[in-house]
């Protein structure tokens, strides 16, 4: 018969019981995706390890840190325990960020101004679109070609990207 402590079994990794007196394996709860649990015998779901931010795991019972994925460059989760890829959010228009794992909007940054990107969750300073010869634009982090400005009647830019009225000359 069981007759000391040590004849009970623990839980294992990835895994917690909060029911004493448990007969079966069946008793032990698998960490929902986006945490983990290394050691075993763990007895509370708060034993469960979120994923850090900037991560995300769609693993139930996870035993290590391994499955928490880094969202892709272009993208970002403050929070921790993300259980999907979708917890990632994309950078806005006029941003980009080649981090991956990126914990903070921060990570996200402005195209330089005499360039726009109008879509989301870009990855490169040259997904960043150059206004056109004959305008300028001195916005960092425009969202559209129509914040790129026609020179003054009169003037012109034979350059791609002005970022400054004073690009035009007569």
């Amino acid at each position: 018969g069981n007759d000391a402590s040590s004849d009970c079994i623990d839980c294992n990794a990835g895994k917690y019981s909060t029911l004493p007196g448990a007969t079966a394996a069946s008793g032990c709860v698998a960490c929902d995706a986006g945490k983990y649990l290394p050691s075993p015998g763990g007895d509370s779901e708060t034993d469960c390890i979120a994923c850090p931010a900037g991560k995300y795991s769609t693993v139930p019972g996870a035993q290590s840190m391994d499955t928490c994925t880094d969202c892709e460059a272009g993208k970002y989760a403050s929070a921790s325990g993300n259980a999907a890829e979708s917890a990632c959010v994309s950078c806005g228009p006029g941003k980009y960020s080649y981090v991956t794992g990126a914990s903070s909007m921060s990570a996200c940054i402005l195209c330089a101004a005499g360039k726009y990107l109008e879509t989301s969750g870009n990855d490169a300073e040259a997904d960043c679109v150059s206004c056109g010869a004959g305008k300028y634009s001195d916005t960092l982090g425009a969202t559209s070609a129509g914040q790129c400005t026609n020179c003054p009647a009169g003037k012109h830019a034979q350059t791609i990207s002005n970022q400054a009225e004073s690009s035009c000359i007569v």
